[in-house]
């Protein structure tokens, strides 16, 4: 039996960690995993050793307050490490923890390859030379990213963005079934709502406590210019929603003019604009090809540190891969329900400029088109280069 360790450090890592062992297991179903991880992972078979809902914060701030925890946490990894001496460790994003966990799995002789490496090209470019050191090679999910490591002597591939797979595979299966947002949402009136905006905070605590109250602050000025809208607050399974649910219950927003969705890629599919913190689920919003604003507020302390290692000029995945502002970005003092609402009214009111943006958000996400299963093509590059054709 092959022993893999796998370790995530939010939920997107966690989808992304279990698309590919579910794939890897077809390879080699003598691999036993066990992983840092949460309810994606445990449902693929993984032996959970560290939940990562103990570690679901955001900022320097919150990251203080949680060092304890973390520091128990990363303890029962390296132990377990130590113990188990496992084949192979393959780390997921989340590079500060990732890091300590791959020098020591150096030190004991335990190769470590990473898949969704740190963004080296918005901050601290100087990790790469620890990644050359202790790391096999890289998997990464945009392909501009492979020369930045290949020009470091890095190894690194890249077989597709598994965002934009599941999104095309999904909405196949969306376009078959015929989705009705009036029947989903029990929204007897849908034909006279617009536009149907899609709200998405994020899915850290600490996103959830800076953006909720900012973004129902938006609903109702929006609600007060289009009587008609409606707003959708779409959660991933396993995302506590208590705190914009507060939020909602102290607004001014009438209870028919929104609803907390658990079909978020159906939610998305059906809007006519979506707002979203920035992240992955910023990427994910402009898959849909609709118009898009991105929002962030950080804790202050964090914010001006912030300022100060990262040399990106935009925060927007979309934008960042564009090499441009493709769609507009609202961040920290920039983000109140006012403005949000100015960048609105221009999709909402001029057609010219939300085709125009449209265009653009679709000529970037062109480069991520990946025809095979990334997840497969990955677990396929692993097994071959870690433990070779023969999976007996």
């Amino acid at each position: 039996m092959k022993k893999i360790l796998i370790v995530s450090g939010e939920l997107s890592g966690d989808w992304l960690a279990s698309g590919l062992i579910k794939e890897f297991k077809k390879l080699r179903p003598d691999t036993d995993f066990y992983a840092m991880g949460g309810e994606n992972l445990k449902s693929e078979g993984a032996e959970i050793i560290a939940d990562i809902n103990e570690l679901a914060v955001m900022g320097l701030a919150e990251v203080i307050l949680k060092i304890p925890a973390i520091r128990k946490i990363l303890k029962r990894i390296l132990i377990w490490l130590k113990v188990n001496k496992p084949d192979l460790v393959i780390l997921v994003d989340f590079p500060t923890f990732n890091f300590k966990i791959a020098k020591y799995a150096y030190q004991l002789n335990i190769p470590a390859v990473y898949y969704v490496p740190p963004k080296l090209w918005a901050s601290r470019y100087k990790r790469i030379y620890f990644i050359k050191k202790y790391i096999k090679f890289v998997l990464v999910i945009f392909p501009f990213e492979v020369k930045i490591y290949q020009d470091k002597g890095i190894t690194a591939y890249y077989s597709g963005n598994p965002l934009k797979y599941r999104l095309d595979e999904l909405q196949k299966t969306i376009n078959i079934n015929k989705f009705d947002i009036n029947t989903n949402f029990k929204n007897k009136n849908y034909e006279k709502k617009y536009p149907v905006i899609s709200f998405l905070p994020g899915s850290r605590k600490s996103e959830l406590k800076y953006h909720s109250t900012r973004l129902v602050r938006t609903a109702e000025l929006i609600l007060s210019n289009y009587p008609n809208a409606l707003f959708i607050f779409p959660f991933r399974k396993g995302i506590d929603s208590s705190i914009l649910e507060k939020a909602l219950a102290n607004s001014k927003l009438p209870k028919k003019s929104y609803y907390i969705s658990n079909y978020f890629e159906d939610s998305l599919l059906q809007s006519d604009l979506i707002i979203v913190a920035s992240g992955t689920a910023s990427l994910e919003a402009a898959m849909f090809k609709k118009p898009v604003i991105i929002v962030y507020y950080l804790n202050y302390l964090t914010y001006l540190i912030a300022k100060l290692i990262v040399k990106v000029k935009d925060i927007g995945l979309i934008n960042i891969i564009a090499g441009t502002r493709v769609v507009p970005e609202l961040v920290e003092s920039q983000f109140t329900a006012e403005n949000v609402y100015k960048e609105t009214a221009k999709y909402l009111k001029n057609d010219e400029y939300r085709k125009m943006v449209i265009s653009k958000i679709e000529e970037t996400i062109s480069v991520l088109d990946s025809i095979k299963n990334p997840f497969k093509e990955t677990a396929e590059i692993i097994n071959k280069n870690i433990f070779g054709t023969d999976n007996n």
